[in-house]
C-alpha cells in the first residue's frame, strides 16, 4: 500500500502538475479533496475542479515545475520533499483526499 500511495502521489505532480494532464484529476483527486493548509497565493483547493483552477493558474507561471526529491510514506499519508518545502498527502482508496502544503519562502 505506501508504495501504491507513493506512485499516486508522483503521478500527480509529475502527470497532472508538471505537464498538465487535466484530464487525470477525475482519476487521482477525490471528489472532496481539500487543501488543509495552502501556502499557495491561490489559496486552498476544494474539490477537483478547484484543483482543474488551481493546476491551470500554475501552468502560467513562466518556468512552474515541482522537483519531487523524496517521497515518504507511513500510514495512509505520502511526504513529498522538494527544494523549497514539503507536502503532506492522505491517500484514501488510490486518490489524494487531502494535503498540507509547507513551502519556504524565506530568501536565500
Amino acid at each position: 500500500m505506501l508504495e501504491e500511495n507513493k506512485a499516486v502521489v508522483r503521478r500527480f505532480y509529475e502527470e497532472v502538475e508538471n505537464q498538465g494532464n487535466l484530464d487525470l484529476i477525475d482519476e487521482l483527486i477525490a471528489p472532496d479533496f481539500k487543501d488543509v493548509f495552502n501556502s499557495s497565493i491561490h489559496g486552498p483547493v476544494r474539490g477537483r475542479d478547484g484543483m482543474r483552477n488551481l493546476v491551470t493558474k500554475l501552468r502560467e507561471m513562466d518556468g512552474f515545475h515541482i522537483q519531487i526529491d523524496d517521497l515518504i510514506a507511513e500510514g495512509d499519508k505520502v511526504v513529498l520533499q522538494m527544494p523549497k518545502g514539503a507536502e503532506v498527502l492522505r491517500v484514501a482508496n488510490g486518490m489524494l483526499q487531502e494535503r498540507w502544503v509547507y513551502i519556504d519562502r524565506a530568501a536565500h
